[in-house]
């Protein structure tokens, strides 16, 4: 049997920030944006995580709804979603356009999507029914309007798929169930199809061969892999048999469990962030966890009953970890923000399973 690996990850590039972000955006040339729950700023950073540009574009929260941010693929534009209103800025944060709609309730709200090519984006707003929005953006126009099932239910999350004329929008709703759409469009017109077969899954990532898109249990359920563009369950891979390995955490009242987010970090591997704040990776073909990632300086603490920290087994009552916003980044990278206000990223090596 091959052996459980420990795979440290040195820090590459670090920024450390009064306050962590709420929301990151990642930019075509490799950089990102960043904004703050309770700061109006929006923060420029280039892919080495330097600062380029700082400024207030009110992409604070506001009433318990995020502001969400989204960059064009062409990294001309930028999208801002917040409580009351859509914004669309230039690649400096000059405004462009505004559309302007009822308040979200508390932590409802929507994200934006951009074509691949630019032409168009869409994002969510509460009409008399939650409305999604098509723009054309060569005159801001906007050309299609879909009512969707629910009116003040649900967020609102895009998700591009490997085909440039297909997105996934999925629609959690607190600890109710989510619901996962497969939207189609041309220059001159849009469908928008329910996925039930994906129904009350959390969208992770699609593998790099764009064969297969990976999901996350909402609760206790097992992580699934779809095809695509088929969309039919390929293989699934229950949380006892994931956790079903060489553990030095079980001395816990509860066991760990998959906390929302499983990502392809190559065609052969996916990551599972837990409860813990574990980093395990998983074979694709075998749905074997075969390994953990390690970063530097990311620890993981045994509490008591009182939430204090305990080195002593009979004490312990549970674990937490340092991570709180895990991505896999399209230069193949590990980019996670962690708890002491530090944005940190981190190089992945080549990583497979070792031959039996």
């Amino acid at each position: 049997m091959a052996t459980f690996r420990n795979i440290s990850l040195p820090i590459s590039h670090k920024l450390s920030l009064p306050q962590n972000p709420s929301g990151i955006a990642m930019l075509p040339d490799g950089g990102y944006l960043l904004n703050f729950s309770a700061k109006p700023e929006v923060i420029r950073l280039d892919a080495s995580l330097q600062e380029m540009w700082r400024k207030d574009l009110q992409a604070q929260t506001i009433n318990y709804v995020n502001c969400e941010i989204t960059a064009s693929p062409d990294n001309r534009l930028i999208a801002l979603s917040g409580e009351t209103a859509i914004r669309i800025t230039d690649h400096n944060g000059e405004l462009l356009w505004q559309y302007d709609h009822a308040p979200w309730y508390h932590f409802l709200g929507s994200g934006c999507f951009f074509s691949a090519d630019a032409k168009f984006m869409w994002f969510v707003s509460p009409e008399e029914q939650d409305t999604l929005h098509r723009l054309r953006l060569s005159d801001f126009a906007i050309i299609d309007s879909h009512p969707l099932e629910t009116s003040q239910e649900c967020a609102y999350n895009f998700h591009s798929t490997p085909d440039k004329n297909k997105f996934l929008l999925e629609t959690p709703a607190g600890q109710d169930s989510i619901t996962l759409y497969l939207v189609t469009f041309s220059d001159e017109a849009m469908t928008i199809e329910e996925l039930t077969q994906c129904h009350d899954r959390v969208a992770g990532n699609f593998s790099p061969d764009g064969k297969i898109f990976i999901t996350a249990p909402h609760y206790s359920e097992p992580i699934q892999l779809f095809s695509f563009p088929g969309i039919e369950k390929a293989a699934e891979l229950p949380q006892e048999i994931l956790f079903d390995i060489n553990d030095r955490y079980k001395a816990a009242e509860d066991p760990d469990d998959v906390n929302y987010i499983a990502l392809f970090i190559n065609n052969e591997t996916f990551l599972v962030y837990t409860r813990f704040g574990r980093l395990l990776l998983v074979d694709r073909n075998t749905l074997s966890c075969f390994g953990e990632l390690l970063p530097e300086g990311c620890d993981i603490r045994a509490y008591d009953s009182a939430g204090a920290p305990t080195k002593d087994p009979a004490a312990i009552l549970d674990y937490g970890g340092d991570i709180i916003i895990v991505r896999v980044t399209t230069q193949g990278q590990l980019l996670i923000t962690h708890n002491s206000g530090e944005v940190r990223i981190y190089e992945l090596p080549e990583i497979k399973k070792e031959a039996v």
